[in-house]
């Protein structure tokens, strides 16, 4: 414990306020655990960080007997994020990525221990489009500048366990609610094609969030109606359309712009086309305004992609920079898992609901030393085969390095006679 970086334990004190003095100390037992990964194949073994007289049981009644609000976990994780990332002030627009571990699959079992709340094996005449279960977890993608390359980077906020009965996107909605973003700012969610949906848009909505997602070509989308001096009564949508066919049908109602984007690994320059549509069925008696962005990388053999953004205020290219950061939350998948995501062998859903948000916290920790926000001395390794010294995985080798006991002590050289 001596020989930790103080910077650990400030990051610990700030999730002071939501636990008992007792349960504190377990806490840190467990954050400590989840670092050095002693916690990662049972989270008793963190308990070799307490002294002598502390109970282990007491790191399994973290999970299962003490109170602990998970949102008030997760709006307090958020705002450690937002003051480390951005000491002076919060800029004008924050972006969020949601997204869930893995797809939907029958009988499938995602994550360990769910077996024994949730009837996830197969039984005769039972039905096989049984949904499965997974993690949907939330993340705060930034920007981070490494000499004169600027780069995306994101850390996980929270998560929430999904399971039968209510939708992916239902969960993001939910998730948006618990996190409690600062308002006043413009929050963006960045989401895959599988989650974009009108009930997406209609939740977010309400509570002025905006929405970055990749569209399906074959939906509909309308635009605008032409203002009639006839009289009458006046018409809600405009003339409709294919995603697809939007190209074809409509290019003087599209904006066309260039702009240099990464594809397959090697800078392209891409022709990004947008122009303000209307949706239908988001809204009851009213219309949805988006904002269409279609994208076209001359030279290769790829379709084109479809973005749509509710955010109107937002430049396309901007729009079509931060989906490209999207990527980054599954960078956070293989962290989490490294750290244990898929190995709480707890028996009650409290603790594997409260597992997830626990590894958030230590993937944060590591992910702001990894981009030099929360500096911390450690030593180097120095590998030959692996150079980069900044990555997560690197970082928390380097803090096992820093916290390992020595081996042998020196003893001072005895003169014996014969």
């Amino acid at each position: 414990m001596e020989s930790l970086p103080s910077e650990i334990a400030r990051f610990i004190l700030e999730f002071r306020p939501l636990f008992r003095v007792e349960v504190f100390d377990s806490f840190i037992y467990l954050f400590l655990g989840l670092l050095l990964g002693e916690a990662k194949h049972g989270t008793v073994r963190a308990s070799v960080f307490a002294p002598a007289d502390y109970q282990p049981q007491r790191l399994s009644d973290l999970f299962c007997v003490h109170k602990l609000s998970p949102q008030a976990f997760m709006a307090q994780l958020v705002e450690v994020v937002l003051s480390y990332i951005y000491p002076s002030e919060l800029p004008a627009r924050l972006f969020w990525i949601a997204d869930s571990t893995q797809t939907e699959k029958p009988h499938s079992k995602k994550v360990a221990s769910l077996g024994w709340f949730h009837r996830t094996k197969k039984v005769d005449g039972r039905g096989k489009n049984l949904k499965g279960h997974c993690y949907v977890f939330a993340a705060h993608l930034y920007q981070q500048t490494t000499g004169k390359v600027t780069n995306w980077a994101s850390v996980l906020v929270g998560a929430l366990l999904y399971v039968k009965g209510r939708s992916i996107p239902q969960s993001v909605v939910e998730l948006a609610k618990q996190l409690r973003l600062p308002e006043g700012l413009k929050n963006c969610w960045i989401v895959d094609r599988g989650i974009l949906c009108r009930g997406l848009l209609r939740g977010l909505g309400e509570f002025k969030q905006f929405v970055i997602g990749r569209m399906r070509r074959n939906q509909n989308v309308y635009f605008a109606p032409a203002q009639t001096k006839t009289g009458g009564r006046q018409r809600s949508y405009g003339e409709k359309c294919r995603v697809s066919e939007l190209l074809k049908r409509f290019p003087d109602r599209l904006r066309q712009q260039e702009m240099m984007l990464r594809v397959w690994g090697k800078q392209h320059q891409v022709e990004v086309y947008s122009a303000e549509i209307l949706m239908r069925g988001v809204w009851r008696g009213r219309a949805q305004r988006a904002r269409i962005i279609i994208i076209v990388v001359p030279g290769l053999s790829l379709e084109p992609w479809y973005l749509l953004t509710t955010d109107l205020e937002l430049d396309s290219r901007k729009a079509v920079e931060a989906y490209d950061g999207r990527y980054q939350i599954e960078v956070n998948f293989d962290e989490v898992k490294e750290l244990g995501l898929g190995h709480y062998q707890g028996r009650s859903g409290q603790g594997v609901r409260r597992w997830p948000l626990f590894l958030s916290a230590a993937q944060t920790f590591l992910k702001l030393v990894a981009t030099g926000i929360l500096p911390v001395e450690m030593p180097t390794l120095n590998w030959d085969w692996y150079k980069r010294e900044d990555t997560v995985g690197q970082v928390r080798r380097r803090l096992i390095d820093l916290c390992r006991p020595p081996l042998s002590r020196t003893k001072e050289a005895t003169v014996t006679s014969k």
